[in-house]
């Protein structure tokens, strides 16, 4: 007896249109829950039926099977974020307001279904028009910012390939825009004795002395009084003091190289001195109302930061950077100065200590 013929899987369907086309069901994995995945795949004819029932059948065999699934990109990016767990407040932030472009573009479409057109007209549109904030409409947003994006968003889609939600990665297709590299600002050795010449009856004279002495302004506002030794001629950098979004952040460095202890010389030595000594006049004056030492905990390592601020107001409050920065600005100008960033003040001629010629070194501590 003729062994009787197997059922076609492929099904022959006519839709109320009077359309005809063609339907499978096929078995695609497990889900979450361990049940059987099953989906339903409806084509235009039956070749073409019969060539995606194939290629399914091939990918799910080889384990590059990706099961269709309807998130989107913002669904996507808001779950990378999550699983970032390491990431400090400030590196966070970043990510964040850099994918913030690619939600405004592209977020509302499902991520299987992402094409390289979609990136390169997102990226035309943010090179062209920037993004919208509120009602109004920003300037262009510069290539490099765009670049930064790419570089995040691409990590998104390909940590997606890793797990098997995506096939490919395609944001890495997209040809990233050019960027021009900005020189850096810097002053010359006069122009860096003429500041300090300038400022040396300000009140932050010693503040000014390690900003041009190599330290980042993060470090300047977040070194504490415990981590200078006055006798020993020497100060370690343990902490940043930033602000995030408006919110000022203590951390430690991001890494090791980043806690150093560096000599001080003798002028430095003497400008921390009598900074010391007005704080206390001041603490005697104000009395009740100056500032408590705040302590605080790095949220990425969970070190504790005690001890007052070098650098503060008349009460003893810590400065924001902003405010720090700006003061260097209107301090270099009454000076006529050419204007720099502070960021690049670290790097004028070298370290303060090199231009008094004392020999800069570093330990880190372990």
């Amino acid at each position: 007896m003729a062994e009787a013929r197997k059922a076609d899987p492929i099904k022959k369907v006519t839709l109320a249109s009077g359309a005809i086309r063609y339907r499978f069901v096929i078995d695609v994995g497990r889900k979450p829950d361990g049940r059987r995945d099953q989906r339903t795949y409806t084509c235009d004819s039956l070749k073409e039926a019969r060539a995606k029932r194939a290629r399914i059948i091939a990918d799910r065999a080889s384990g590059t099977f990706v099961r269709p699934e309807k998130t989107t990109v913002a669904e996507l990016i808001d779950k990378w974020l999550a699983g970032k767990r390491n990431l400090s407040t400030g590196t966070r932030r970043t990510y964040t307001d850099s994918l913030n472009h690619a939600k405004a573009h592209i977020g509302q479409l499902e991520a299987q279904k992402v094409t390289k057109a979609d990136v390169d007209k997102m990226v035309t549109g943010l090179l062209a028009s920037g993004r919208r904030v509120g009602n109004v409409r920003s300037a262009k947003l510069a290539p490099r910012t765009v670049n930064a994006m790419l570089i995040t968003l691409s990590a998104v889609f390909e940590d997606a390939v890793r797990q098997g939600f995506l096939g490919r990665n395609v944001v890495k297709l997209a040809e990233r825009p050019k960027q021009t590299k900005t020189e850096m600002q810097t002053w010359t050795a006069d122009n860096a004795a003429v500041f300090l010449n300038a400022v040396a009856d300000d009140r932050l004279f010693a503040a000014w002395q390690l900003s041009m002495y190599g330290l980042r302004r993060g470090e300047v506002l977040g070194l504490r009084w415990p981590d200078v030794d006055l006798i020993g001629k020497t100060i370690t950098v343990r902490w940043a003091r930033t602000s995030v979004a408006g919110e000022i952040v203590e951390k430690e460095p991001k890494t090791e190289r980043g806690k150093r202890t560096l000599p001080l010389d003798d002028a430095l030595v003497a400008a921390l001195t009598a900074l010391q000594l007005r704080q206390r006049d001041e603490r005697e004056e104000a009395g009740e109302a100056y500032a408590k030492p705040c302590t605080l905990a790095d949220p990425a390592t969970g070190e504790v930061c005690t001890g007052s601020h070098v650098v503060v107001d008349e009460i003893g409050s810590p400065y924001r950077p902003e405010w720090y920065g700006d003061r260097f600005d209107a301090l270099a100008r009454r000076a006529k100065l050419p204007a720099i960033r502070l960021h690049d003040a670290r790097h004028t001629c070298g370290t303060l200590m090199h231009l008094r010629g004392y020999p800069r070194r570093s330990s880190q501590r372990g």
